[in-house]
Parts: structure tokens; sequence; C-alpha cells
């Protein structure tokens, strides 16, 4: 990841306590994505999941064997000990996957590319594809800077104890994520974007708006949604 931002500052388990809270605008946001996101993976998929922080996602996936990594060895430590088991590691990422070729049925980047710069993602995508095996799917979302998520970032970093202005060193939309991707390597299976309005009925109702999230695809033929997801597949 980039070294702007000193990723250890943020409290270990932070992430993971706003989405327990099951209260508020930020705890929907991670439950609706991590909801959207579970279902593409299949229960007998060997999964990693780059950048897990605590290990919220992990956590939720019932796959045969899950395993997450993180730069910051507070958060993988936290991991490990609250939701580590035989089947759900966690490990301290440093300069490359610490795993062999052909890994894994899948993998997931969770709002992490817009940590990094384009280098860092070429050499990331390049260690996903090697541990990945063939016909792999890596699923990626990230913050859709084409939508209303510019607006939403500024009010963040005005009353989150973690501002993201320092962190988001890399601004994504449709076309520059489809450029993102190597075609030698892998194909796009879907590209779309989703969450629209469902975040912020929690501010009425926090199961109105998980519930409401299943429904809303409609809404992102008409307003672009704050994050953008991409399935890819190994060729």
């Amino acid at each position: 990841m980039s070294k702007k931002y000193d990723y250890n500052k943020i409290k270990y388990g932070f992430y993971d306590k706003i989405y327990k809270d099951k209260k508020g605008i930020r705890s929907a946001w991670h439950h609706i994505k991590f909801n959207f996101l579970k279902y593409k993976i299949k229960k007998n998929y060997k999964h990693l999941d780059i950048g897990c922080g605590s290990g919220t996602f992990i956590n939720l996936l019932k796959n045969k064997y899950c395993i997450g990594i993180d730069i910051s060895k507070k958060q993988i430590d936290f991991a490990n000990k609250i939701y580590g088991s035989k089947k759900k590691k966690f490990v301290h990422y440093k300069k490359k996957i610490p795993f062999k070729q052909n890994s894994f049925e899948s993998i997931s980047l969770i709002e992490l590319i817009e940590h990094l710069n384009n280098k860092e993602i070429k050499t990331l995508m390049n260690e996903a594809h090697r541990a990945l095996k063939k016909n792999g799917k890596i699923f990626i979302t990230t913050p859709n800077y084409f939508s209303l998520w510019p607006i939403l970032e500024l009010i963040l970093n005005t009353v989150s104890e973690v501002k993201y202005e320092d962190q988001h060193i890399n601004k994504f939309n449709f076309y520059k994520l489809r450029k993102l991707i190597d075609r030698k390597k892998f194909k796009i299976k879907q590209l779309n974007s989703f969450m629209v309005l469902s975040p912020f009925l929690a501010l009425f109702s926090f199961r109105l708006s998980i519930f409401f999230s299943k429904y809303e695809n409609f809404l992102t033929k008409i307003f672009p949604g704050f994050l953008l997801f991409i399935e890819i597949e190994k060729k």
C-alpha cells in the first residue's frame, strides 16, 4: 500500500466494531457491501481476502477454507484472536502474497485499490493472478467517483475519526476500472455499481436499510451507485 498513510494508526478492530454496532449509516454501509459480496463467493471455494483488516468479512463466509491478509499486523493479530480457526486464517502481508501458485478459487479486494497507486495495483494484480487457479474469480469493489461519492467522502472527512482524504490516492469510475484489467490474463464477467439509497435509510431504521438494499438495484439504472463492483475470471 501507499506509504503516504500509516495504516497502523487505525485502531485494531475499528471497522469490526462499526459493523457490529448495527446502527447508523457507516454500519449499514459495511453490512450492505459484505452481503452483496458474500453471495458471489461459492461455499466450496478456497477464498483469499486481500486487505482483510480485522477479519469481519472472512468471518461471514461459510467456505471450506478462508484466508485474510493485511499489511497491518495489529489488525491481523486481532482477526486471529477473534475469528481465527482451523478454517479461517489471517496472515500478515508484506511484499507478496505468501501462498503458492494456483492456491485459490476466489479472491476479494474490498475497497482496497483506491488506497494503492497504479504500480502497486499492477503488482498486486499480478500476485493475485499467480495465486489464483485457472478460471478462478476476483471480486473487487471501490468507490465510484462518477457518483455522489466525492460529496459523501467530504462529509466523512469532517465527521469521522478516520479520514479518507489521505488514504484514497486513486479514484475510479467505470472506464478507469475497466482499463485496469489486463485482458491477456483476465476476462470481465460483470461490471456494475451498487448501493444508492439504502445506507441512508439507517437514519430511520437499520433493518429497513438492510432490507431495501436487496431490492434497490433498479435505482442504478437512474443513479450511479456509490460503489463499483467488478468480477473478473483468470484465463
